[in-house]
Protein backbone atom coordinates (compact mmCIF):
# COMPACT_ATOMS: atom_id res chain seq x y z
CA UNK A 1 0.00 0.00 0.00
CA UNK A 2 1.31 3.47 -0.82
CA UNK A 3 0.67 6.52 1.36
CA UNK A 4 1.35 10.12 0.39
CA UNK A 5 1.54 13.11 2.70
CA UNK A 6 1.20 16.62 1.33
CA UNK A 7 3.10 19.25 3.23
CA UNK A 8 1.11 22.46 3.69
CA UNK A 9 3.55 24.34 5.89
CA UNK A 10 4.80 27.71 4.67
CA UNK A 11 7.13 27.25 1.74
CA UNK A 12 6.45 23.51 1.49
CA UNK A 13 3.00 23.55 -0.09
CA UNK A 14 2.70 21.20 -3.02
CA UNK A 15 5.65 18.96 -2.09
CA UNK A 16 4.88 15.32 -1.46
CA UNK A 17 6.56 12.74 0.74
CA UNK A 18 5.85 9.03 0.27
CA UNK A 19 6.26 5.95 2.45
CA UNK A 20 5.46 2.37 1.63
CA UNK A 21 5.89 2.20 -2.09
CA UNK A 22 7.73 0.18 -4.60
CA UNK A 23 11.35 0.25 -3.41
CA UNK A 24 13.39 -2.94 -3.62
CA UNK A 25 12.41 -5.74 -1.24
CA UNK A 26 14.76 -6.56 1.61
CA UNK A 27 16.01 -10.04 0.79
CA UNK A 28 19.35 -9.91 2.64
CA UNK A 29 19.58 -11.82 5.91
CA UNK A 30 21.34 -10.22 8.88
CA UNK A 31 24.99 -11.00 9.55
CA UNK A 32 25.79 -12.29 13.01
CA UNK A 33 28.48 -13.87 15.12
CA UNK A 34 28.59 -15.28 18.63
CA UNK A 35 31.53 -13.43 20.17
CA UNK A 36 31.38 -15.08 23.61
CA UNK A 37 31.85 -17.77 24.65
CA UNK A 38 34.24 -19.13 22.06
CA UNK A 39 33.37 -22.25 20.10
CA UNK A 40 34.43 -25.42 21.98
CA UNK A 41 35.00 -23.47 25.22
CA UNK A 42 34.65 -25.01 28.66
CA UNK A 43 32.05 -23.05 30.64
CA UNK A 44 30.46 -23.07 34.08
CA UNK A 45 28.30 -20.93 36.34
CA UNK A 46 26.64 -17.90 34.75
CA UNK A 47 27.68 -17.99 31.09
CA UNK A 48 27.55 -14.67 29.22
CA UNK A 49 26.49 -15.14 25.61
CA UNK A 50 27.27 -12.17 23.38
CA UNK A 51 26.20 -11.74 19.76
CA UNK A 52 27.04 -9.07 17.22
CA UNK A 53 24.32 -8.68 14.57
CA UNK A 54 24.02 -6.22 11.69
CA UNK A 55 21.66 -5.75 8.77
CA UNK A 56 21.47 -3.30 5.88
CA UNK A 57 17.94 -2.25 6.90
CA UNK A 58 17.79 -3.09 10.61
CA UNK A 59 17.95 -5.99 13.07
CA UNK A 60 14.56 -6.72 14.63
CA UNK A 61 15.63 -9.26 17.26
CA UNK A 62 18.12 -11.95 18.21
CA UNK A 63 16.88 -15.26 19.61
CA UNK A 64 19.17 -17.27 21.91
CA UNK A 65 18.77 -21.03 22.39
CA UNK A 66 20.66 -23.75 24.24
CA UNK A 67 20.16 -27.27 22.90
CA UNK A 68 17.07 -26.08 21.02
CA UNK A 69 15.38 -24.56 24.09
CA UNK A 70 14.76 -20.83 24.00
CA UNK A 71 16.87 -18.90 26.49
CA UNK A 72 16.07 -15.29 25.56
CA UNK A 73 14.90 -12.95 22.83
CA UNK A 74 16.64 -9.55 22.73
CA UNK A 75 15.24 -6.68 20.67
CA UNK A 76 18.01 -4.07 20.98
CA UNK A 77 21.79 -4.09 20.89
CA UNK A 78 23.87 -5.12 22.68
CA UNK A 79 22.55 -8.65 22.09
CA UNK A 80 23.36 -10.48 25.30
CA UNK A 81 21.92 -13.35 27.34
CA UNK A 82 22.95 -15.27 30.47
CA UNK A 83 22.83 -19.06 30.70
CA UNK A 84 22.88 -20.49 34.23
CA UNK A 85 24.60 -23.89 34.08
CA UNK A 86 24.07 -24.76 37.76
CA UNK A 87 21.48 -27.44 36.96
CA UNK A 88 23.35 -28.83 33.93
CA UNK A 89 25.20 -32.13 34.22
CA UNK A 90 28.95 -31.66 34.54
CA UNK A 91 31.19 -32.62 31.58
CA UNK A 92 28.38 -32.47 29.02
CA UNK A 93 28.43 -30.87 25.56
CA UNK A 94 25.80 -28.28 24.59
CA UNK A 95 24.92 -26.26 21.51
CA UNK A 96 24.36 -22.51 21.78
CA UNK A 97 22.36 -21.08 18.88
CA UNK A 98 21.75 -17.46 17.95
CA UNK A 99 19.30 -16.43 15.25
CA UNK A 100 19.07 -12.84 14.05
CA UNK A 101 15.94 -11.54 12.29
CA UNK A 102 15.67 -8.34 10.32
CA UNK A 103 12.57 -6.18 9.99
CA UNK A 104 11.58 -8.04 6.78
CA UNK A 105 11.77 -11.35 8.74
CA UNK A 106 14.89 -12.60 6.92
CA UNK A 107 17.01 -14.62 9.34
CA UNK A 108 20.43 -16.10 9.81
CA UNK A 109 21.57 -18.65 12.40
CA UNK A 110 24.93 -19.55 13.93
CA UNK A 111 25.82 -22.32 16.38
CA UNK A 112 28.72 -23.01 18.69
CA UNK A 113 29.46 -25.96 20.94
CA UNK A 114 30.53 -25.67 24.58
CA UNK A 115 31.23 -28.13 27.41
CA UNK A 116 30.02 -27.52 30.94
CA UNK A 117 33.01 -28.23 33.14
CA UNK A 118 32.97 -27.41 36.82
CA UNK A 119 36.22 -29.19 37.62
CA UNK A 120 36.41 -32.15 40.01
CA UNK A 121 33.18 -32.92 41.85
Amino acid sequence: MRFSYFLAAAGLAGLACSTGGTGPADTSAPLLAITAPLDQAQVSGQVSIDVVATDDIGVDKVRFQVDGTELAVVYTAPYHAIWNTASVTNNTHHTITATAYDVAKNSNTVNIGVTVSRGTQ
